[in-house]
């Protein structure tokens, strides 16, 4: 799962384990630059997110109420680790790595090791894309999702740590024994349920989307001022809550290439409210959603044609996460070395 502790992550003389890399990206907000044009183009760059972020932090991965009837099965892959998280007959939640981490194949096709997620009919691969929620009846014994995901013996399967904050479901495949990252949960109301949600994908890298999400929600206002008006959270590294009044949007970011990411949108709003309100209440939010699709595509647009130079960063919400990666970036960790071990 995790590197040899001699890899290094170097694109076309670009060492990203070098911290003076990033020392100009330190300084405070309005002085500090964005990361390196290569943070949010290079598939070098992804291996080492997969490395120091996907591996260790808790990941939001959807929410309970998708997954509400026993055996229901959520796949989700985390960088390049297929996992699922499975409700139980007595309504717990179980985390495992899925059977099949490389699909089908003896080994990892060349197709698949671009850092693009792959269309294919194995969908449980790592380097795969991810299908919705699987219905527990159809984990048939003979199906072929049951092979895939599960196998004959479900309990072997190397577990996956899951928690849950309100309806939201977070992962984390840390191995590291004895070292767990804290859990930072989020503030949910209790009076919130689920009544929709959808996939959306756009052009941009994943880190400027949530920037570009965060900065938009926070400037934006519908008609009515404070009646509608609209706020947002960033919770690294991956969800985005963005409020309104009556409504809440969960966004659950997943990279499916440097320059694409999947939005995986939950609504969830009071249980008093009536559909006529609740419609109301998520126009407000897709609005939103547009606009800031539209300002993700175009920041991925701006760094593709940013050739040289060093340009500020001008989102505060960008500077914030940029601080959390560069920490991850620069911390240690435990490393595995797979060989046989031997006498001298």
């Amino acid at each position: 799962m995790l590197t040899h502790p001699e890899t290094i992550y170097i694109d076309e003389g670009v060492d990203f384990l070098d911290a003076r890399l990033y020392s100009a990206c330190r300084a405070p907000f309005g002085l500090a630059i964005m990361l390196p044009r290569r943070a949010y183009t290079s598939e070098v760059f992804q291996r080492l997110e997969n490395e120091k972020v996907w591996t260790r932090d808790w990941v939001c991965v959807g929410s309970a109420p998708e997954i509400g009837e026993p055996h229901d099965l959520l796949p989700y892959t985390i960088g390049q680790h297929a996992i699922h998280v499975q409700r139980q007959e007595d309504g717990s939640l179980i985390g495992r790595f899925n059977k099949a981490q490389h699909g089908g194949c003896r080994a990892i096709p060349a197709q698949c090791r671009t850092g693009k997620k792959t269309k294919c009919s194995y969908t449980s691969c790592g380097y795969s894309r991810d299908r919705d929620v699987i219905q527990g009846g159809v984990l048939t014994e003979l199906a072929p999702q049951m092979g895939q995901y599960l196998g004959a013996v479900p309990e072997r399967l190397i577990p996956a740590k899951v928690k849950t904050s309100g309806p939201l479901i977070f992962a984390n495949i840390d191995p590291t024994p004895d070292v767990e990252r804290q859990f930072d949960q989020p503030v949910w109301p209790q009076n919130l349920v689920r009544l929709s949600g959808h996939w959306q994908e756009h052009r941009s890298n994943w880190k400027l989307a949530g920037a570009a999400l965060v900065d938009v929600a926070r400037s934006y206002e519908a008609g009515g001022g404070a009646v509608n008006h609209v706020a947002s959270e960033w919770c690294f590294p991956n969800l985005v809550l963005i409020r309104t009044r009556h409504a809440t949007l969960a966004i659950v970011l997943q990279p499916t290439a440097m320059d694409q990411t999947l939005w995986r949108l939950s609504f969830f709003s009071r249980p008093d409210l009536s559909y006529a309100e609740h419609d109301a209440a998520c126009g407000v939010l897709l609005r939103l959603l547009e606009k800031a699709a539209a300002e993700a595509t175009s920041r991925q647009g701006d760094i593709e044609l940013c050739l040289s130079g060093e340009t500020t960063e001008r989102s505060r919400a960008g500077w914030q996460f940029n601080q959390l990666l560069m920490q991850r970036i620069a911390e240690r960790h435990v490393s595995y070395w797979n060989a046989p071990l031997m006498h001298a």
